[in-house]
């Protein structure tokens, strides 16, 4: 954490506690993105939402392996010169938000969308080979 980002949770836990006249309200967890997910029947696609209000599309990373998503980036608090802060209730900071999957998806089929501070990501549900398949066996001999 560099001096900036101290200074910025420093004035946070100071409106919270002192300015708000409520105490223990300062959570200093940081931003961590609301996610729902669900199955969607009509496409045979598992679709995970984040709700990342006020970013940028190419502030944010996502990766999709076999049975995990990962959404990375920063939601900065939006300081400025001369600016006095009377309540701060919105989280900020660095994040990284991990959703595991309960059934494993082709990386190579994922879309995102970005709209309206919503990431909406589709994944594509890994076909299983389930065909009968003949595996040859070796003696002990055979192998060394």
């Amino acid at each position: 954490m560099d001096f900036d980002d101290m200074h910025d949770e420093v004035l946070r836990a100071f409106n919270d506690v002192c300015l708000s006249g409520r105490r223990h309200q300062y959570r200093g967890r940081g931003f961590r993105p609301a996610a729902d997910a669900f199955y969607e029947e009509r496409t045979r696609e598992i679709v995970v939402r984040f709700e990342l209000p006020g970013m940028e599309r190419d502030d944010i990373e996502l990766f999709v392996e076999r049975r995990e998503i990962v959404v990375r980036g920063e939601r900065r608090f939006p300081g400025g010169e001369g600016r006095i802060y009377q309540q701060v209730e919105m989280d900020y900071g660095p994040f990284e938000r991990r959703v595991r999957l309960m059934v494993d998806v082709d990386p190579e089929s994922t879309s995102a969308t970005y709209e309206s501070g919503i990431l909406e990501v589709r994944l594509v549900i890994a076909e299983r080979d389930t065909s009968l398949r003949k595996i040859p066996i070796a003696t002990a001999e055979e192998e060394s």
